[in-house]
């Protein structure tokens, strides 16, 4: 039992603790004028030179709003901070720590805690007082903690704002915002410096001129837009959001911002303050332009590479004497485009030498009408994502109109350092027809001239000579990185079916005659052509599966080996090859990807997009133990 009250007091002395330390840590000034008030008029109560606030802290009495005493605490281990510990009620003591006369009422918090005491100390001893006078006391006790629990509470919302103008300030560094003010009756401008660092306007207060003083900062071919946008959506809504270029710098480059603000009223229904921030975009508007560009490109692309396959079909079909040697011609064309393209891929994204995006854009395409030369540059990722994208225009330019639409054609590619650190490249094409300006300019004429060389930072040029298209490009310095250190070139997997040709003269397409194939294949057309071959091989197909949970559902079919596409309309095929590894059947991948690692990790051969039945066929007899 004893043990248990002993606990109990144990607790309820910690509850005390953190309750009183929590009031006395909250009063940084020990002689705020709020206290000093209370316990002055404790002194004039009782007549008594000495008074103050005994607030319980761990480990000392704190003492606030004293009135003639010059400690401002007293230690645990003295009487009179036992007293002001044993307090919980008005009451009068004699002799207590060399006063001769001593009253206190307690404080209580609003769970009846006892935080401290109201104290009135006299050196002259007393006999007694009046009731009225301790009951008094305890009234102004009650006052003194109503006070001590406001002036928490004010301290503790001091912080909170505090912390929360550290978390706004943070937040608009890291949105890159800035905010102002427009008070409208006194017609001031309050800038912060963080709008200065975005809008160039300078920090802290001037006049506002009725408004007119924000916008010499706005590019002269918004200003008046801006204004009038501003004007109509305030005057709608009482809030407005505008995006608009700032006045250009020295640099000329193009910056900009979207400001959003919300008119304040008076009780008059009047303008009185309008208040918002400024964002800096450039990177937003920058990106969007980047990818409307390449949604544009994208496009263009698609038609054109579609162009250059009916151009390489139709001059492989010219230069062909039967069916099947236009058929391993137009085989070989289409792999080292497919080659070319991975290459492009790398370059956008790891960088790449000069060489290597000239050898992709060109070898592919006629190698024995083109040629490169010029020293080894290794090219920034952005840079040659941009090149490859220059060369592509030309090469295909040339394919349909110029020196590489005729046998005769030529293209010679020649790149030089140029004296400012940066490159040169001339494009130079001969032995094709005859050329002229085109009467209207297209996209690959702007995507080479503009953008290419904004993206380089220098220039580009393309002449349309009668004997044939030259261009030049020059590249600023920052176009160029260091080449990185070579990497040791990774062992070719052994079991990758590469498309060389039109097949493997050594391979007897009857040696698959018989199995039962599944074939998991996303595209209609390809599923088609493939199914049809290998029927045409003997073959007997079970199925074909467009979805993941189509192929799934028909494993519990009879075949001997399946096909598996590696992406099926964006859900990897891995589930169903992992149910086939289980179950020990064989499958080959068909892949468009272009790394030559088996997908997901699977050991299976693999036969990389575009291929043809004989490539799957050989595949399958390897599995199958036929090849």
């Amino acid at each position: 039992m004893a043990d248990a009250d002993a606990e109990r007091a144990s607790d309820q002395e910690a509850r005390r603790l953190r309750a009183a330390t929590a009031l006395a840590g909250a009063w940084k000034d020990a002689d705020d004028p709020r206290l000093s008030r209370l316990t002055r008029l404790a002194a004039r109560l009782f007549d008594a030179p000495r008074a103050a606030l005994m607030l319980i802290e761990p480990g000392r009495i704190r003492l606030a709003g004293r009135i003639g005493r010059q400690a401002d605490q007293i230690p645990r281990d003295t009487p009179l901070a036992d007293l002001v510990l044993r307090c919980s009620r008005s009451a009068q003591h004699a002799d207590v720590s060399g006063a001769a006369f001593f009253a206190c009422a307690p404080l209580r918090d609003p769970r009846g805690l006892v935080v401290g005491v109201l104290a009135v100390e006299d050196d002259r001893p007393r006999a007694s007082v009046e009731p009225g006078q301790l009951e008094t006391l305890g009234e102004l006790a009650d006052l003194a903690i109503e006070e001590l629990i406001r002036g928490a509470d004010q301290a503790r919302a001091a912080a909170e704002r505090l912390l929360d103008g550290e978390r706004l300030a943070l937040a608009l560094g890291a949105a890159r915002l800035g905010e102002f003010e427009w008070n409208v009756k006194t017609d001031r401008l309050r800038v912060s410096e963080r709008m200065a660092r975005i809008s160039g306007i300078p920090a802290g207060e001037m006049p506002a001129q009725e408004g007119k003083a924000v916008w010499p900062y706005v590019h002269p071919e918004d200003r008046e837009t801006t204004r009038d946008d501003l004007r109509a959506q305030l005057r709608e809504t009482g809030r407005y959001e505008v995006e608009y270029r700032r006045a250009q710098g020295g640099d000329g480059h193009e910056q900009w911002s979207r400001g959003c603000g919300v008119m304040v009223l008076d009780d008059e229904g009047q303008p009185d303050l309008l208040i918002g921030v400024v964002q800096d975009i450039t990177d937003q508007r920058e990106a969007d332009e980047r990818r409307d560009n390449l949604v544009a490109e994208l496009d263009h692309r698609i038609k054109n590479i579609l162009a250059v396959v009916q151009s390489v079909a139709a001059q492989s079909a010219r230069k062909s004497s039967s069916l099947d040697a236009f058929l391993k011609t137009f085989a070989a064309r289409l792999k080292s485009m497919s080659s070319a393209h991975d290459l492009i891929s790398a370059a956008r994204w790891r960088g790449a030498t000069l060489g290597r995006i000239a050898a992709a854009e060109l070898g592919g395409l006629a190698p024995n009408q083109t040629r490169w030369d010029g020293p080894e540059l290794f090219l920034t990722p952005r840079a040659a994502a941009a090149l490859s994208l220059a060369l592509h225009e030309l090469a295909v330019n040339a394919v349909k109109y110029g020196s590489l639409s005729t046998e005769t054609g030529r293209v010679e590619i020649v790149w030089r350092r140029s004296p400012d650190g940066g490159f040169s490249l001339e494009w130079l094409e001969t032995g094709g027809p005859l050329t002229s300006e085109p009467a209207t300019r297209g996209f690959g004429a702007t995507l080479v001239e503009d953008v290419v060389g904004r993206e380089l930072g220098g220039e580009a040029k393309i002449d349309y000579r009668r004997s044939g298209v030259t261009a030049m490009i020059h590249a600023a310095p920052s176009a160029l990185a260091d080449a990185p250190e070579p990497e040791p070139a990774p062992a070719e997997p052994e079991r990758i079916v590469e498309t060389i040709g039109g097949g493997d003269e050594s391979f007897r397409a009857g040696a698959i005659a018989g199995l039962k194939v599944l074939i998991v294949e996303d595209s209609l057309l390809l599923a088609m052509e493939l199914e049809a071959g290998l029927e045409d091989s003997g073959v007997e197909v079970v199925g074909c599966a467009a979805e993941l949970g189509e192929a799934l559902s028909m494993l519990e079919q009879a075949f001997d080996a399946a096909v598996l596409d590696a992406d099926l309309n964006g859900q990897s095929v891995a589930p169903v090859a992992e149910v086939l590894r289980k179950e020990g059947r064989p499958f080959v991948f068909a892949t468009g990807y272009a790394d030559k690692a088996a997908p997901m990790g699977f050991d299976a051969p693999i036969v990389r997009k575009p291929y043809n039945v004989h490539q799957i066929a050989r595949a399958l007899a390897s599995v199958t133990g036929r090849g």
